[in-house]
């Protein structure tokens, strides 16, 4: 059982201010970025010169440091990474925050001094992806944020791992490492840490506009009991782009919270909380799920909430608000309607009849705007006083460089191949051509239907199965291997655990990336047979591992309506009254699906890549997937389909992703 008598509270550090505060406040371990690879590129992130002397600082302090190396990288971006691998093996670093199962392998063979923990962008969130993550050489798992204190508390029981969860901050719409929109909308992939957060935009549903996508923030400081009980190793405050007072006030609140039984301590670090100039709150799906984690009426702006403003009077605006308020404290005041807002400072307070008017240096603003306090100046100057008398030593280092094979692959010549992904098994009464091959997506509706397996040779597991639905996806896929013929598209790495005493071929899904040759020979060495480029690759870099002799191993998804994002949270009462429906912004529009107690986004027009067929297979490219779930079995549709699959079309509506305009 994983289990400390003593949680560890891991606090954000996205810059050296945040660093120090952190550190101030009394956390034990700060997670932080350098300038490349970090899943937070915006954040202002360390140098490597800067990174090893805060480290030196922090083992000072008895506070660990975590690198946060949490990144999907392309193939050209390999050598960069092994330069930086390669000095923070040499940087005292405590451990590696990893996505990439390729960085995962570079690190276990060429850097074994590294410790590796499991980003929550890898997507685990059972017992099996604790496993498998352990066997991949990683010492912790940092959970996702969807899991309930049953579901971790089981994980903890069943296995021998640290586990890390996430205890306050933002959320995600979408389950981690399971969002493509930012990656659809401009080619800015959340994976590769350029995420341009499409979730906190304003959408409109059926003549209805709000912030549909956008939840509250976490927060577990009211469960600090159940978290002690859950038997996790650590608790990760998120924040990386938050500011140093954030920080502050967080962990100086939680450290209270997890070494203190006083009663009034605990008040105090509660009301601390609730100056941390953020969202309002929720507990997800901790104790129980929550059914009100959207607010659309509310803009998505980081900020504790003060009021409307009741009237304005030149750079002067009246506000009615409990919270205090001081001179030189800084605004964010918001447009609901228009999605826009402006920042402001207090020049000047007047408190009339019970009512603050505040002169402020913004002019731009209305009666009826949204008003949230974003920084509170009497913080800031203890956190500019703390960072200023802190000494920093600099020393100098050195790094011999390294250098490392990369992965050797044989080729085979193989037949095209078609694959049909579909989650209705009423398109097998349309499809006729013997040389096609239809895949069955399992799920919690049909694992039970074990008739259905008769009838296909090929299945495919959904990207997120809860920890309490393993035994009944474990009976459905030892029932199918049972058959002669039993092939399978996994999706997480905790399938890998599915198959440990079955020998059945096993296919690589779309949502295990691989945009680099470390991480298909990750997958070959746990026996993957074919791989899926990533949906959200390009041509060059497909180009380069195609060359590399894997074009014979590789499945290109060529057509369909990608799932986009997968979430588990309740949907806003607006959202569930059809099961399918399309929501739009200003820029982009997404279809939304309600099905198996999730929610999916996926395209709103199909990706259609036929008429790229050509360039595919002078690559040598020849097996290739459409895509035919969540649409209904239609006859007119498949013969439309695989015609201009065969003839190549270019078809009006389609979108191509990133495959000519790049992933950045």
């Amino acid at each position: 059982m994983a289990s400390m008598n003593k949680i560890e509270l891991l606090s954000p550090a996205g810059s050296k201010e945040a660093f120090i505060a952190a550190i101030e406040a009394g956390t034990d371990a700060v997670y932080c970025g350098l300038q490349n690879f970090s899943a937070r590129s915006k954040a202002q992130n360390f140098s490597s010169y800067d990174f090893y002397n805060y480290t030196a600082y922090a083992h000072k302090k008895n506070v660990k440091v975590y690198a946060a190396f949490n990144t999907l990288l392309q193939e050209n971006e390999i050598h960069a990474a092994v330069k930086q691998l390669n000095f923070l093996s040499q940087s005292g670093v405590d451990a590696l925050i990893v996505q990439d199962l390729g960085i995962a392998n570079i690190v276990k063979k060429y850097f074994p001094n590294l410790k590796l923990h499991a980003s929550t962008q890898l997507s685990i969130h059972n017992s099996y992806g604790v496993f498998e993550a352990q066997k991949a050489g990683f010492k912790r798992v940092v959970l996702s944020r969807e899991l309930s204190f049953q579901e971790i508390k089981s994980i903890a029981k069943n296995t021998d791992i640290e586990l890390e969860i996430f205890g306050h901050g933002a959320l995600c719409f979408s389950v981690s490492g399971l969002c493509l929109m930012s990656s659809f909308i401009g080619g800015c992939s959340g994976n590769r840490g350029k995420c341009t957060q499409p979730c906190r935009r304003k959408w409109e549903i059926s003549n209805k506009n709000g912030f549909y996508l956008s939840p509250k923030d976490f927060d577990l400081s009211g469960h600090i009991k159940e978290l002690k009980e859950s038997g996790i190793t650590s608790l990760k405050i998120e924040g990386r782009m938050k500011n140093p007072q954030y920080v502050y006030n967080t962990v100086k609140a939680y450290k209270t919270l997890i070494n203190s039984c006083d009663d009034n301590l605990c008040k105090d670090a509660k009301e601390l909380l609730k100056q941390d100039l953020a969202r309002t709150k929720t507990t997800f799906n901790f104790i129980r799920k929550s059914e009100d984690i959207f607010t659309p009426e509310m803009p998505k702006q980081i900020g504790l909430y003060l009021g409307k403003i009741i009237s304005v009077n030149n750079n002067t605006i009246t506000l009615d608000t409990d919270t205090s308020l001081n001179i030189g404290d800084e605004l964010k005041i918001a447009d609901a309607l228009k999605d826009i807002s402006y920042k402001a400072q207090i020049l000047n307070i007047k408190n009339v009849s019970g009512k603050y008017e505040l002169e402020i240096n913004s002019s731009l603003v209305k009666k009826g705007m949204l008003v949230f306090k974003t920084s509170d100046i009497k913080i800031a100057k203890i956190i500019e006083y703390i960072f200023t008398k802190t000494a920093i030593s600099k020393q100098k280092f050195t790094i011999k460089d390294k250098s490392l094979a990369l992965p050797v692959f044989k080729s085979n010549k193989t037949l095209e191949e078609l694959f049909l992904k579909i989650d209705d098994p009423n398109w097998l009464a349309y499809i006729k051509d013997k040389n096609i091959y239809p895949v069955f997506v399992l799920n919690k509706e049909n694992i039970k239907n074990t008739d259905l397996f008769k009838r296909f040779n090929y299945f495919e597991l959904p990207a997120y199965i809860e920890e309490f639905d393993l035994q009944e996806f474990q009976k459905a896929v030892d029932t199918i291997a049972m058959h002669d013929k039993n092939k399978f598209f996994i999706n997480n790495l905790s399938h890998f655990h599915f198959f440990k005493n079955n020998k059945i071929s096993l296919y690589a899904g779309s949502f295990i990336y691989t945009l680099n040759s470390f991480s298909v020979d990750f997958l070959f060495s746990k026996g993957i047979k074919n791989f899926t480029f990533s949906l959200e690759d390009d041509l060059k870099n497909i180009t380069i591992l195609a060359k590399k002799n894997l074009y014979s191993n590789s499945i290109f998804y060529i057509s369909g309506f990608p799932v986009l994002a997968v979430s588990l949270m309740t949907p806003h009462k607006d959202l569930i009254q059809n099961k399918q429906f399309i929501i739009n912004s200003s820029r982009d529009s997404f279809q939304v699906i309600n099905k198996n107690g999730k929610i999916y986004i996926t395209t709103q027009f199909p990706v259609m890549l036929f008429n790229k067929l050509n360039t595919l297979k002078k690559l040598k490219i020849n097996k290739f997937i459409i895509d035919l779930s969540f649409i209904k079995p239609n006859k007119i549709y498949l013969d439309f389909i695989l015609d201009a699959y065969k003839k190549q079309y270019l078809l009006q509506n389609d979108v191509e992703f990133n495959f000519e305009r790049g992933l950045k």
